[in-house]
């Protein structure tokens, strides 16, 4: 990947991306010396760092591998429903290995998240409760509600 500076000129700025703004931090850079060339033709524009917008609300899934998949298949159920669920699991894995890698993991995660629900609330507690433990304003502790000291006035 190539280390950019570009200029957008209807919001007058000269955008530079992450890499770049690592480079031109040293004076003795090319990437210095092109931004102080760039800042000599535009001075009066404003020089800007790019950032990738994020999906915050995404929900992700840390973990879970196609080895977990297989794991809690052949661990949960009947027997007949696990060898079954195993057996079209088995099929997805091959038929996504016919298509880019980019679209085989999301079809296989679909899949089993479908066929086990209970897995899209793994790891929540859904009576837990963000409580200051400390003086510090990042000390924070997980507690579930029902441990919670109560409120004095």
């Amino acid at each position: 990947m190539k280390n950019t500076l570009r200029i957008n000129h209807n919001n007058r700025t000269i955008v530079m991306d992450r890499t770049f703004a690592k480079f031109a931090a040293n004076t003795f850079t090319e990437e210095y010396a092109h931004l102080q060339q760039v800042r000599r033709d535009y001075p009066t524009y404003q020089v800007v760092q790019r950032h990738i917008r994020t999906n915050d609300d995404k929900k992700t899934y840390r973990g879970l591998t196609y080895e977990y998949m297989e794991d809690y298949i052949m661990t949960h159920g009947a027997e007949e429903t696990r060898l079954a669920n195993y057996k079209e699991y088995a099929e997805k894995r091959v038929i996504a290995d016919c298509h880019g890698k980019a679209f085989r993991y999301p079809v296989i995660k679909s899949w089993f998240l479908a066929k086990y629900p209970e897995i899209l609330d793994f790891g929540e507690d859904k009576n837990a409760t963000i409580v200051e433990v400390g003086k510090s304003a990042k000390s924070y502790a997980l507690l579930p509600t029902a441990t919670l000291p109560a409120k004095t006035a």
